[in-house]
C-alpha cells in the first residue's frame, strides 16, 4: 500500500471574470494516509458534482455581502486548500466499529483517492442499492427535491406546476415529488434527447434552446401556472412571474444561469412587482436546514418510491480521477441528465 501514489485536487484559485476554468484547480500528489483507530481507509469511487459548488469556490466574491448568512459562511472554499465534498467509496481497511473491508459508503471528505476518514463522517450504502442510484435517488440532490416540494411549494391536487433545470437531478426528483402529489408537471431541459426523457418518466416538457420560456408556458400552460420550482433563475424566473397564477409558490431552489457571473453581471428581473399584485409566495430554501424529522421522513419515502420502481436511477459519468474538472464544465454545459458523477472505477480502487 505504501508503494502506491495518492493525488488530491485543490482549489488553485478563484475563477476570475469568465467564470469556471479547469485552471482554477489543481492535481497533486500527496502522502498516502494510515488508518487510525475510529477510521477507514477510503479509496474514493464517485465524487458528486453539484451547482452549488461553484458558489463555494467563488467564496466571498459570490455576493456583494456574505456576511450574516450560514450558508455564504458554510460554502466559501479557501484558495489553496483541498476541496472537501461528498463522495461514495469502498473501505480498504477499518479500525471503526460498524465498519468492514469492502463496504460501500458515502463520506464528507476531502477530494483524494484515498482518504482516512473519522467514522462519524460515513454512512453506509443502502443495502441493495448501486452507489450512482442512492447519489441520485437519495442523497443530497434527491432530498433537495423532495423537501423543497413537500415543505416550501406545498402544491395541491390538480395544480400546474413547472420545473426549470428539470432534467438535472434536483429538477427530476422536483418532478416526480409533484406528480406524486397530483400535479400536472411541466419541466425544461437544454436538449432534445432531455425532453425526450421527461416525456418518458411522465412530464410534459421542452427545449428551452428551441422555444423560450415564456413562449413555451403560453402554449402548455395558457390558463397559467400554480407553482415552479426554480433551479435556474435570471430570465427563467421573469417568465415564470409573468405565468403566474394568484395565490401561487415560486420555489427558489438554485440560480445556475447566475452562478457563473459576477453580481453586476447577473441578470435583473424586471417584472417582481407580480409578486405583490398576484400576491405570490416566493421563498428559498436550503436542504440543510429541514429538521431530522423532515430528512428521516424523506429518507424513507424516497428509498420506497426507488423499491416501488416511481423514481429510478438516472446519471451522467465523467470517468478518471483526474477529469473531475470537466464534471464541473459539465454541469454548466448542461451535458449531464440526472446526477452528475466524476466515477473512478472500481477495479482501480482495490490494491
Amino acid at each position: 500500500m505504501a508503494s502506491r501514489k495518492n493525488r488530491e485536487w485543490i482549489l488553485r484559485q478563484r475563477p476570475g471574470p469568465d467564470g469556471f476554468q479547469p485552471s482554477d484547480l489543481e492535481l497533486r500528489e500527496c502522502p498516502m494516509p494510515e488508518c487510525q483507530d475510529g477510521e477507514v481507509l477510503l479509496a474514493t469511487h464517485l465524487m458528486s458534482m453539484d451547482p452549488t459548488m461553484r458558489n463555494a469556490m467563488a467564496g466571498e466574491e459570490a455576493a456583494d455581502r456574505t456576511e450574516g448568512s450560514a450558508y455564504y459562511k458554510m460554502m466559501n472554499w479557501a484558495p489553496g486548500s483541498v476541496i472537501t465534498w461528498r463522495i461514495a467509496g469502498l473501505v480498504l481497511e477499518s479500525k471503526a466499529d460498524g465498519f468492514s473491508k469492502g463496504d460501500m459508503v458515502f463520506a464528507q471528505a476531502p477530494w483524494r483517492e484515498i482518504n482516512a476518514v473519522s467514522v462519524g463522517a460515513l454512512q453506509k450504502m443502502p443495502e441493495g442499492v448501486s452507489p450512482s442510484a442512492a447519489f441520485s435517488c437519495l442523497a443530497m440532490t434527491a432530498m433537495t427535491g423532495y423537501l423543497g416540494v413537500k415543505h416550501v411549494t406545498r402544491p395541491k391536487p390538480g395544480d400546474v406546476a413547472y420545473v426549470s433545470g428539470a432534467a438535472g437531478a434536483t429538477g427530476l426528483i422536483a418532478c416526480h415529488t409533484l406528480k406524486q402529489m397530483g400535479c400536472r408537471v411541466i419541466g425544461s431541459a437544454g436538449s432534445g434527447d432531455k425532453v425526450v426523457y421527461l416525456q418518458s418518466q411522465g412530464f410534459e416538457a421542452f427545449n428551452y434552446r428551441d422555444e423560450s420560456v415564456l413562449t413555451a408556458l403560453k402554449r402548455l400552460a395558457p390558463a397559467g401556472l400554480n407553482a415552479c420550482f426554480d433551479n435556474v433563475g435570471g430570465e427563467t424566473l421573469e417568465a415564470v412571474l409573468e405565468m403566474m397564477n394568484d395565490t401561487g409558490c415560486i420555489t427558489l431552489c438554485g440560480a445556475i444561469s447566475q452562478y457563473d457571473s459576477k453580481p453586476e453581471q447577473r441578470y435583473g428581473v424586471r417584472n417582481l412587482f407580480h409578486i405583490i399584485a398576484k400576491r405570490l409566495r416566493v421563498e428559498g430554501f436550503i436542504v440543510g436546514f429541514f429538521p431530522p424529522e423532515a430528512h428521516a421522513e424523506a429518507s424513507e419515502t424516497l428509498s420506497s418510491w426507488l423499491r416501488d420502481g416511481k423514481i429510478s436511477d438516472c446519471s451522467s459519468f465523467v470517468d478518471g480521477f483526474e477529469n473531475l474538472p470537466d464534471g464541473i464544465m459539465g454541469l454548466f454545459r448542461g451535458t449531464n441528465t440526472g446526477k452528475m458523477l466524476v466515477r473512478v472505477p472500481l477495479e482501480l480502487c482495490k490494491f
